[in-house]
């Protein structure tokens, strides 16, 4: 039979418990074993966050975004000419720091951005509440395969590392092709791929954030099928770093 002893207080009892096996004595620390499983349970509600952001800890998600995805942002935008004029809508803008980069490329043009968040829209908010005040950038809620913006509005889409959590790529891409003029593009930024390497190597971490990752030809199968002719596919050596260009026919 094990013996227990029991230390620490009266709250949070240090139990450990001894246990032959094998002739060995197996000590059981069960206030660790909490510890672990409480760390388990946090670091899962941070990756749950990763899908729609809210509350205290969206937002410290939020500000994760703007630091971690800067130089991916930077690195997909330099695939695709943007000119002052542009009307721009960002997908999924998070915490809004890709907002600012694109109102900072397009200065006489004016920048969307939109996220089904409404915490993410108004941290978005915050962020760049000067360019707003300028009429140069404005957020919204809202999602993806329903944006409620006019026909043929958009000079160009961009979606960093948010394609992963659109339930219907088909759909999404169908709105979007609706929104931009034509020989407008979309251009999608994403720090992760399926390639049969790098899912398997991150297995745990993908079921965790709940992404659903397609290869780069199937993307691309999809952006055909509503109507994209010009696809480009782009990818940075030694890193699983992509970034997908897709036009608008003229007519």
């Amino acid at each position: 039979m094990p013996e227990e002893s029991i230390s620490g207080n009266a709250l949070f009892p240090t139990v450990t418990t001894f246990c032959q096996v094998e002739n060995a004595t197996l000590l059981i620390e069960c206030d660790s074993f909490f510890i672990l499983t409480m760390k388990s349970e946090k670091n899962q509600r941070i990756l749950d966050q990763y899908r729609c952001p809210t509350g205290v800890q969206g937002r410290k998600v939020a500000a994760d975004m703007n630091v971690h995805h800067s130089l991916l942002t930077d690195w997909g935008l330099a695939k695709v000419r943007i000119c002052p004029s542009f009307t721009i809508l960002d997908v999924g803008c998070g915490g809004g720091r890709t907002i600012t980069k694109l109102a900072e490329l397009a200065f006489h043009g004016k920048v969307f951005g939109m996220d089904y968040s409404k915490e993410m829209v108004e941290y978005s908010r915050d962020v760049n509440r000067d360019l707003i005040a300028q009429n140069r950038v404005s957020i919204v809620e809202g999602s993806v395969d329903k944006t409620g913006f006019p026909d043929n509005f958009f000079d160009l889409v961009t979606a960093i590392e948010t394609y992963y959590f659109w339930s219907n790529l088909q759909d999404a891409f169908q709105e979007i092709k609706r929104i931009l003029k034509p020989q407008g593009c979309l251009l999608l930024i994403n720090e992760m791929i399926k390639d049969g390497i790098y899912e398997k190597e991150n297995k745990g971490t993908i079921e965790k954030t709940h992404v659903r990752l397609k290869t780069l030809p199937e993307i691309q199968d999809i952006l055909h099928c509503v109507g994209f002719k010009k696809i480009e596919l782009f990818t940075k050596g030694g890193s699983p770093w992509n970034a997908i260009l897709a036009q608008k026919p003229e007519t």
